[in-house]
């Protein structure tokens, strides 16, 4: 059996974040969530991630933060409410799209299976 990806998520809203966690460990990621920037570069420094889903508005630093400490070749999916707070990064950054909120689960499983398998495709 193959090992499950790892995702990160970091968002500060429970009412966000532990649905899509539950929603991805049903599809077999493994998954390390984090509520703040801080917990999220700390899980970077700690794991190895496959991919990460990043809330760029955070009570407690910023989710460009986190993305600017991930490996170029992960991909991100950014959670924005508006596509010009993130624009910049998905443009220089690989295997990146913004989804804006609010979102389908549906949607953005879709986004981060493309991601994931853009990004294997290249390696």
């Amino acid at each position: 059996m193959a090992v499950p990806p790892v995702v990160l998520v970091v968002e500060d809203h429970g009412a966000v974040r532990e649905p899509l966690v539950r929603f991805l460990q049903m599809r077999q990621y493994a998954v390390i969530a984090a509520e703040t920037a801080g917990e999220g570069l700390d899980a970077i420094r700690k794991n190895s991630i496959q991919a990460a889903i990043v809330d760029m508005r955070l009570r407690e630093g910023s989710g460009r933060d986190v993305i600017s400490a991930l490996p170029a070749g992960v991909p991100v999916i950014i959670c924005a409410g508006l596509r010009s707070d993130a624009a910049d990064l998905e443009r220089s950054r690989p295997y990146t799209r913004i989804v804006q909120k609010p979102f389908s689960l549906m949607s953005l499983m879709d986004t981060l299976e493309v991601l994931l398998a853009e990004a294997n495709a290249e390696k």
